[in-house]
């Protein structure tokens, strides 16, 4: 048995100074056993061996030994990068902090793999060689790599020696030389574990260190660290075109695949290098990477000296993660199918059972940088999504069957995190628009073929808060594709594809496209009586919804029968005081306020409110919702005396049940400004204007319709103020309401149909007559054209057509105009209609201006006794038609019986709008002339206005009994507005469609 034995020597006091001898304690033991500590010579074992070792050689002391010279004064494993964008601040950044300590300084910059933190370590240290005696970079990733990199300054520094040491005797002879030659920096790159770097890092305080991590957390011991973030779009697109050598024509395309790639510089530097290599453009680039994604994110061009990809780059960090905690790696993959912002933490407590395994499996992807991890939301970046969900079967992490199963558990992640009830209940909104970018990206990701009922349901209910909130276009969009999937999944007759059609029905409704809703609203009410049976609840609520169209689409004829025919059902089935009974009966008094008739809405509306008061109680928002509704009433009818505290007190009851800011609260506040107009007290009522535009603004959006419609009102009050540059004003601000409405609304609609009359009203009273007529002219063939010839509201377009050819001086086209408009609405509209007065009283004075008094009596006597049988003599339109009339018999010589109907509508427009109203004004010096027997028949505003009155104004889209719009060129302003939130046959209950938590189809 052989042993063999070397011991180093201790250190010997008297041997300070003269550095280590590089020896180490070996040992081996056994048969012909030779101990070798380093490869310092030859040794042969055996009998008669011979052995050569060398001598042992002694470092020479840390503090003799010079840094390397100049030019050579560091190891940086790259020449600084031609191609480097950007990062300024950041560079500035690290500079400043580490200039601004004493002691261990140390800086460390956290982030995603592929972020840049290298390269801005090596940018750094390039920019700022000069000033550091040296500069030294080592590969920080495990611990035998740092004293690898710490042997290897030794190595540089004693190459004849080093061979002669082991790797750890030189680390720690650079560690002594560290300390003895101040002014350094050190790099330690990619480094894992902040605990590997400590013991370095602690012993070394007469210089910099610079540390780059995938890791954001366990480095606080060492300073803050400095998280670095992606490129600035600008730099991310002018990085992508240096690398591709593309030119500045396609600098918007590669903005685009910059965009598509998160701005992650290593993603960008790929892109950039694929381009150039394959010499095709970024669109092309963006196309294939859109097609092919796994192999894009893996792919590499030959011949570069850089082989990292994102694939690669991420594969070990996903691994590490996997095999730390598989819940991390199966919450990125859930994360992978949402939006990459502002995630809701508690959205993914439900991926497991135990929510402090999520809270520690979230720290760990916030760890490795995968996401930011805050409070209470969460971030990721794009591209690690987009990574994450692509299967790539040569990467265990990213297996299709893990990445489909994540997908579905996502959908079903979102389904049970959505609010319940109503998506009208404001409480509800902050939730809706946390979870509503994530429903939308996840649509966007899923194939629509490939859509589950947890897809449709998301969709659906994503759908009725989108029109809730007047987005239509996407309300359209994700109804028409849950409605597809639920017919392909449950089936065409299953009551939640029903429910979806009806609700789709809705968004076309509001969106004014009747020309789809009649046909989709007969076919779903068809199908419901087929499938569930006439006395169904939502069969009821589908004829309901029928009448309503019909009603929109001023077929008011056939609209009652069916409010009628369903209130009776209700009442059989349900009973008399059920809350759908009392929903049936307001809806048809609706539909007798539209059609005119107000002896037969105001009683209906009156019982349906005192019913809900003593079964619901007064409270109750149904309640609320009958006596704004009765509010309308009232007002059209002139009795503002009624109107005015009913508004006030249902104002009340609403901002203390649902608050100050509920769209229904809103809407009564307006109506009580509309009410406060037409009576004269302006100053209030453009306060409670200004004030709900402002809330509506902030509530619903500037561009919401509501919130377009709540302006247009305010416009039209700022005009009735008048006062010096006030007509100005409120020209402005319907010019704005229109080109708002156009451009979320749609050319078409029937809210921009009302803003293009009230700015054509507006210029006539301007007297712009030339420019009124002719957005008129423009008015009515749209109108005819979207709505029908004889719809409501192209009828009152072209009554207000006629009133612009009258002011305008075309007195012969005013007269054959309306004459035709007359024989429209006597053929189509109900006997009393307001449309109808308003046509014939325009027509009279159209006939006194063309000289004909005779005829012009003979349509204004009658227009203006019917108006005062529906409206009562005091209402303010009957002041209208009053004064119309005194003017016709002023031209027929009856000057005495003019004076007297002038005094008697001059003393109405005094006690409703004051003595200093313009339009008072305006009819005082008329009568003055008449006294004066001085009578002329000029345009100014009050003397022979153009009138229409009763169910006209601005009128939020689908509330009860609310035509979508249409003033006279008078245009009476703001004008009572139907409950928003109630749309007839909607009310809770009425409809399962409308409340997504009780779809029964959606499971």
């Amino acid at each position: 048995m052989n042993t063999a034995i070397s011991v180093e020597p201790p250190d010997d006091p008297a041997l300070t100074g003269r550095g280590p001898l590089a020896w180490r304690q070996s040992a081996a033991s056994g048969e012909r056993a030779v101990a070798v500590d380093a490869n310092s010579g030859i040794v042969s074992t055996g009998p008669g061996a011979t052995i050569y070792a060398r001598p042992a050689v002694r470092l020479p002391p840390a503090h003799t030994v010079a840094g390397p010279p100049g030019p050579h004064n560091h190891n940086l494993p790259r020449p600084p990068n031609a191609q480097f964008v950007g990062r300024a601040e950041e560079l500035s950044r690290v500079r400043e902090l580490l200039a601004s300590g004493t002691g261990v300084i140390t800086q460390t910059v956290v982030g995603l793999g592929g972020v840049g933190k290298t390269s801005l370590a090596l940018q750094y240290a390039h920019r700022h060689r000069a000033d550091y005696t040296t500069v030294w970079w080592i590969t920080a990733d495990q611990p035998d790599a740092i004293t690898a990199g710490l042997a290897s300054l030794t190595s540089r520094l004693l190459p004849d020696l080093a061979s002669s040491a082991t790797i750890p005797v030189l680390a720690e002879w650079a560690i002594t030389w560290f300390q003895t030659h101040p002014g350094w920096l050190v790099v330690f790159d990619n480094a894992e574990d902040p605990r590997a770097l400590e013991p370095v890092i602690s012993q070394l305080d007469t210089g910099h260190h610079l540390v780059t991590s995938r890791r954001t957390t366990g480095w606080h011991r060492l300073g803050t660290p400095l998280r670095l973030d992606m490129l600035m779009p600008q730099d991310a697109t002018e990085l992508l075109l240096r690398i591709a050598g593309r030119g500045a024509g396609e600098r918007e395309a590669a903005a685009r695949v910059a965009a598509e790639l998160g701005y992650l510089p290593l993603a960008v530097e790929q892109a950039g290098a694929y381009c150039h290599h394959h010499g095709i453009g970024c669109a092309a680039f963006l196309e294939r990477l859109r097609r092919y994604p796994a192999r894009m994110f893996a792919a590499a061009y030959p011949g570069s000296t850089d082989r990292r990809t994102i694939a690669r780059t991420w594969r070990v960090t996903l691994s590490t993660i996997a095999a730390a905690d598989p819940l991390a790696a199966d919450l990125l993959r859930v994360l992978a199918w949402l939006a990459p912002d502002r995630v809701p933490r508690d959205l993914l407590a439900a991926v497991g059972d135990d929510p402090l395994a999520v809270d520690d499996a979230l720290a760990l992807l916030g760890g490795y940088s995968m996401i930011t991890l805050g409070s209470a939301h969460l971030r990721v970046h794009r591209l690690v999504q987009a990574v994450a969900r692509t299967p790539d079967p040569a990467d265990p992490m990213r297996a299709e069957a893990e990445i489909l199963a994540a997908r579905g558990r996502a959908a079903r992640l979102l389904r049970g995190a959505l609010p319940r009830g109503l998506s009208i209940d404001v409480p509800s909104w902050p939730r809706w628009r946390a979870l509503l970018p994530h429903i939308e990206a996840y649509a966007e990701l899923m194939p629509a073929e490939q859509d589950t009922s947890d897809v449709a349901f998301l969709l659906h209910a994503g759908s009725l808060f989108q029109l809730d909130q007047g987005h239509l276009a996407q309300a359209a969009a994700w109804g028409e594709r849950a409605l597809a999937a639920r017919e392909r999944v449950l089936g065409a007759d299953h009551p939640a594809t029903l429910s979806t059609r009806n609700h789709l029905g809705n968004v076309y409704r509001a969106a004014g496209d009747l020309g789809r809703v009649i046909p989709l609203y007969e076919r779903t009410l068809a199908d419901r009586e087929r499938v569930l049976g006439e006395d169904h609840p939502d069969t009821l609520a589908s004829r309901n919804y029928l009448a309503n169209a019909y009603r929109d689409a001023g077929r008011v004829g056939e609209a009652l029968p069916l409010y009628a025919r369903t209130l009776a059902d209700r009442e059989r089935v349900l009973g008399r005081e059920h809350i759908e009974s009392l929903i049936s009966r307001n809806n048809l008094a609706s539909g007798y306020r539209d059609a005119g008739d107000l002896a037969r809405a105001v009683p209906l509306f009156e019982s349906t409110r005192e019913d809900a008061e003593r079964v619901l109680g007064a409270a109750h928002p149904r309640t609320l919702l009958f006596g704004n509704n009765l509010g309308t009433a009232y007002e059209a009818a002139g009795d503002l005396r009624r109107a005015l505290p009913l508004y006030e007190r249902t104002l009340a009851g609403r901002e203390r049940v649902l608050g100050a800011d509920h769209p229904d609260t809103l809407t009564t506040r307006n109506n009580l400004a509309s009410a406060l107009q037409e009576s004269g007290d302006l100053p209030r009522a453009l306060a409670l204007f200004e004030r709900t535009v402002a809330d509506a603004r902030r509530v619903l959006g500037a561009e919401h319709p509501r919130t377009l419609l709540a302006r247009g009102n305010l416009a039209e009050a700022v005009f009735e103020a008048g006062g010096a540059g006030e007509a100005e004003r409120a020209l402005g601000m319907l010019r704005e309401v229109l080109a708002d409405s156009v451009r979320t609304l749609g050319a078409d609609h029937p809210d921009t149909l009302l803003a293009r009359n009230n700015l054509a009203g507006a210029l006539l009273e301007t007297g712009a007559a030339g420019e009124a007529a002719a957005r008129f002219e423009s008015l009515v063939a749209d109108s005819g054209r979207t709505l029908g010839a004889r719809h409501p509201d192209t009828l009152l377009a072209r009554s207000n057509l006629g009133a612009a050819y009258r002011v305008a001086g075309r007195a012969a086209e005013a007269v054959a105009s309306l004459e035709e408009t007359l024989a429209d609405c006597e053929r189509t509209l109900s006997p009393g209609h307001p449309h109808g007065l308003a046509v014939r009283h325009n027509l009279g004075l159209a006939h006194l201006a063309a000289g004909e008094p005779a005829a012009a009596l003979a349509r204004l006597a009658p227009a203006l006794a019917e108006a005062e049988r529906l409206l009562g003599a005091e209402h303010p339109r009957v002041a209208v038609h009053r004064f119309g009339l005194s003017l016709a018999q002023a031209a027929a010589g009856d000057v005495r019986s003019a004076i007297g109907q002038a005094e008697r509508a001059l003393a109405v427009r005094r006690r409703l709008l004051g003595r200093d109203h313009p339009r008072t004004h305006a009819l005082g010096r008329t009568l003055g002339r008449l006294r004066r027997r001085l009578v002329t028949l000029p345009y100014e505003p009050g003397a022979g206005r153009p009138v229409a009155f009763g169910g006209t104004g601005a009128y939020p889209a689908g509330g009860p009994g609310a035509p979508p719009g249409g003033t006279t060129a008078e245009r009476p302003g703001a004008q009572p507005q139907d409950n928003p939130g109630a749309r007839p046959g909607e009310s809770p209950g009425a409809n399962p469609g409308a409340r997504p938590d009780a779809d029964p189809g959606a499971s």
